[in-house]
């Protein structure tokens, strides 16, 4: 498995991409679209941080080639070019831009997994951590807002936001469980991350649902 992948997989991730879409959700249903896209805009902000400290970490370090330098540059500076191709502001361009990060985030985490796997780089799992955490979130922000946007039906009415204080207070519930869990040894927290993924994905479908 790659280094990354190790990263991605860890339960301690597990849980803070949890916390993050959970969060992302919350946000989305309490505020206003200007302000969820300025989360967007924030996230973005520090994806393209966290791989300028990546890109700092692997020039520094004697372990890569100047080839493979030049072409984990060449994929982060993509990265950042889809991240910046104009802001999102319906649906399709929502699907497009999270489809678009998916795809540049692949490639450069390609680049980097082929120079690491004849390497011993562990200097480099700090800025490969915030990267994880940083793209996780965005991603996050971008999930909950294609949710929100997926139909141009305005939603008003008693019976709507009887529905809307529900979900509210389901994700507020999964957040404090969420939080809960997190203090516990890292052997339950294997078992509680999989109880908690069952929770989100009934919290994820009652959100979709409510603005389907």
């Amino acid at each position: 498995m790659s280094r990354i992948r190790q990263m991605r997989e860890s339960v301690d991730a597990k849980l803070d991409k949890l916390d993050a879409h959970a969060d992302a959700l919350e946000a989305t249903l309490q505020h206003t679209e200007d302000h969820i896209h300025d989360r967007i805009e924030r996230g973005k902000r520090e994806v393209h941080k966290a791989l300028d400290v990546l890109r700092a970490d692997i020039d520094k370090s004697r372990q890569f080639s100047e080839a493979q330098k030049q072409k984990i540059r060449a994929e982060i500076d993509d990265l950042k070019v889809q991240m910046a191709l104009g802001k999102a502001e319906v649906l399709d361009t929502l699907a497009t831009a999270r489809r678009r990060l998916h795809e540049a985030t692949r490639k450069m985490e390609a680049e980097v997994n082929s120079a690491l796997q004849t390497m011993h780089a562990e200097a480099l799992d700090g800025s490969i951590s915030v990267y994880v955490r940083a793209t996780d979130r965005l991603d996050a922000e971008l999930n909950a807002a294609e949710a929100r946007f997926a139909s141009a039906k305005e939603r008003v009415g008693a019976a709507f936001d009887k529905r809307q204080h529900e979900v509210s207070q389901r994700i507020s519930a999964f957040k404090q469980r969420l939080g809960e869990r997190k203090k516990h040894t890292s052997e339950k927290l294997v078992q509680f991350e999989k109880e908690l993924s069952g929770g989100f994905e009934q919290m994820a479908k009652a959100f979709k649902d409510l603005f389907a």
